[in-house]
């Protein structure tokens, strides 16, 4: 089944990632691929998917052009969709996480309708998780769980900065 994490609030890649180890707990093996997440910052649910034994993490080398040329994030970017689709297609996971690729298909670095096709053709006894904010209009019918996480209020207004725990 398909599931989507989107909308402006904060907890889309937790979610997924809880999924992920509730996966994980029961035999399952997960591929997590993260497309905007620096490879840098080390978030909480990162270093507690490592330690377990069926969860596989890999993020993408240039993760967007903000930290880099668009060129290089552009071809690094559809590296990890190739990995992340062998992944999908190669019957060693029960579950692949697409974390931000909302995101990659809503700014143009991976086609619309590739990745239309992508969904049309993802094994159905996969769980693919997608996150990311964007517009998923176009995806949405293909999904079997759409949740959006709407902020309401968040410390960051505040000019709060967010702390290692609860943020990342």
């Amino acid at each position: 089944m398909i599931h989507i994490y989107t909308g402006n609030g904060k907890g889309k890649t937790t979610a997924a990632f809880g999924l992920a180890m509730r996966a994980s707990g029961q035999g399952m093996k997960v591929a997590i691929f993260q497309f905007f997440k620096p490879a840098k910052l080390i978030c909480g649910e990162e270093v507690s998917a490592r330690k377990l034994k069926n969860i596989r993490v890999v993020k993408c080398r240039e993760c967007h052009p903000m930290f880099g040329g668009q060129g290089k994030a552009k071809k690094a970017i559809l590296e990890l969709v190739k990995d992340a689709e062998k992944a999908i297609f190669g019957k060693r996971y029960g579950m692949v996480v697409l974390d931000e690729i909302i995101n990659v298909v809503d700014q143009d670095f991976f086609s619309s309708k590739k990745f239309i096709s992508l969904l049309k053709k993802s094994p159905k006894k996969l769980e693919l998780v997608l996150t990311g904010r964007g517009d998923i209009s176009r995806i949405e019918e293909y999904a079997d769980y759409v949740t959006i996480l709407v902020e309401k209020k968040h410390p960051f207004r505040a000019k709060i900065d967010a702390r290692r725990g609860v943020e990342y």
